[in-house]
């Protein structure tokens, strides 16, 4: 049985000429009204259209650091990334480091964009790095940040590795049904059936759980390698009931009814 994973002075100048080509300038006072137009666009699901109108902003400006180029960086990463141009993410949380510090927030989301671009190693130093200076955990992305350095250390072949990393996080006191469900997709991979569904369990017990339904599913695929066979049939009659109809888990109810 298979498991489901479920998861900007003259530096902003030099950045910006790299990062949206060469733009005329346009009237200051329009700045505004792109930078508007832009956030509706990325609240409407519009990412294109909102990098673009980003652009016009900052090409509108006075071409002086300050915190209105920031603030449409931001906005502008925020897009990129949910475009699904990770790179380009990564290369604007590039910029607002080099203009408004080695912040833990931009690592953070820096970390995430590099996963999703493929560049693993990216991710896990900005993970790392953000979470020596961010002494009070409590950063901006760091859950999201600390789960795509993880899933980035598994897929380089290192889950214990990425086990030492979720385990600190949660002495830390993060607490999340996700990163329950990756330390048990972890011990799976070690064949630790007890120990996988005991994470699996513990983050069905968790506030946000309806939030990542794999982890029914994998908690009754952890019980049925222990041979507790009415367990995880109920599991995943549970996970159909409550997540709806799922091919693979009807197959794997029609298995276990045979048991």
């Amino acid at each position: 049985m298979r498991t489901k994973t479920g998861y900007a002075a003259a530096i902003l100048g030099l950045a910006l000429t790299i990062a949206i080509g060469a733009g005329g300038c346009g009237k200051k006072d329009n700045k505004y009204s792109f930078r508007n137009a832009g956030i509706e666009a990325l609240n409407q699901g519009n990412y294109d259209a909102a990098v673009e109108a980003f652009d016009q902003a900052i090409s509108s400006s006075k071409g002086l650091v300050g915190k209105f180029d920031v603030d449409v960086l931001k906005y502008r990463a925020e897009a990129q990334y949910l475009a699904g141009d990770y790179s380009s993410a990564a290369d604007t949380y590039d910029i607002l480091i080099k203009v408004d510090g080695e912040l833990p927030e931009y690592l953070n989301l820096r970390s995430v964009s590099r996963a999703g671009s493929g560049d693993l190693k990216g991710s896990i130093e900005d993970y790392k790095r953000s979470t020596q200076l961010d002494t009070e955990k409590k950063a901006p992305g760091r859950l999201n940040a600390l789960l795509a350095a993880g899933e980035a250390m598994e897929k380089e072949g290192s889950a214990s590795d990425a086990m030492n990393l979720y385990e600190e996080a949660v002495k830390e006191g993060e607490q999340s049904a996700q990163l329950y469900n990756r330390m048990g997709l972890c011990r799976m991979a070690e064949k630790d059936w007890d120990g996988a569904a005991e994470y699996f369990k513990n983050g069905l017990s968790l506030p946000d759980s309806s939030l990542v339904p794999e982890l029914l599913f994998n908690q009754a695929v952890a019980e049925e390698h222990k041979g507790e066979f009415k367990t995880a049939l109920d599991l995943m009659q549970q996970y159909v009931s409550v997540h709806g109809p799922d091919e693979e888990a009807d197959r794997e109810i029609t298995f276990l009814k045979t048991r």
